[in-house]
């Protein structure tokens, strides 16, 4: 790729993005925003998911035979 095609691959990009309303790359900053996974997915995967399901089912379990002792 020379440095001509590269110019014109960023001028086109920067015409597309500066004709888009400023709504609608708010709406689509926003919507990708919202499909990231949370930071601790990311980082840790489905550790964090798990050891939330396994407290709360013990937490259940304490609770209902009696809780303190």
């Amino acid at each position: 790729m020379s440095s001509q095609d590269y110019i014109k691959f960023l001028v086109q990009e920067m015409v597309r993005y500066m004709d888009t309303p400023k709504q609608e790359r708010k709406e689509t900053r926003r919507q990708r925003k919202e499909q990231r996974p949370s930071w601790a997915t990311h980082w840790f995967g489905m550790v964090p998911h798990s050891v939330k399901m396994f407290t709360d089912k013990q937490r259940h379990r304490f609770l209902r035979n009696g809780g303190s002792k």
